[in-house]
């Protein structure tokens, strides 16, 4: 499982510490609280959770943003790599036409004994 970064944790943690805090403060009110408290209460909870929510959510779309950029970052690798194996492969034909015609006639041979089985 991925770890939280300290800054993004702390803040989390900082939102549910006061959401918590207040939760016990609600808990702590005398036994005869009006309905319009725990109403207030209530509303004061929501609230707290919906920031907790969008801390959670944007935390992770930057993931989601930082997992997309590694990804392009490795297909362009990758065709960077393809590119220079395919430029190699042509400059070899060019240098030894003979012998790679060689090779490909006995890779073509290969692969037809292989198909027949």
């Amino acid at each position: 499982m991925a770890q939280i970064p300290n800054a993004s944790k702390s803040k989390i943690e900082a939102v549910a510490d006061e959401a918590a805090d207040r939760n016990e403060a609600a808990a702590s009110t005398t036994p005869g609280a009006s309905s319009e408290d725990i109403q207030a209460e209530l509303e004061t909870l929501r609230r707290d959770i919906a920031a907790l929510t969008q801390t959670l959510a944007s935390y992770g779309s930057g993931k989601v943003r930082e997992a997309g950029e590694v990804s392009r970052e490795y297909v362009e690798s990758a065709r960077e790599t393809v590119a220079n194996i395919e430029q190699d492969i042509e400059d070899y034909v060019h240098a030894k036409p003979f012998q790679s015609l060689a090779i490909a006639a006995g890779v073509g041979y290969v692969l037809a004994l292989l198909s027949r089985r």
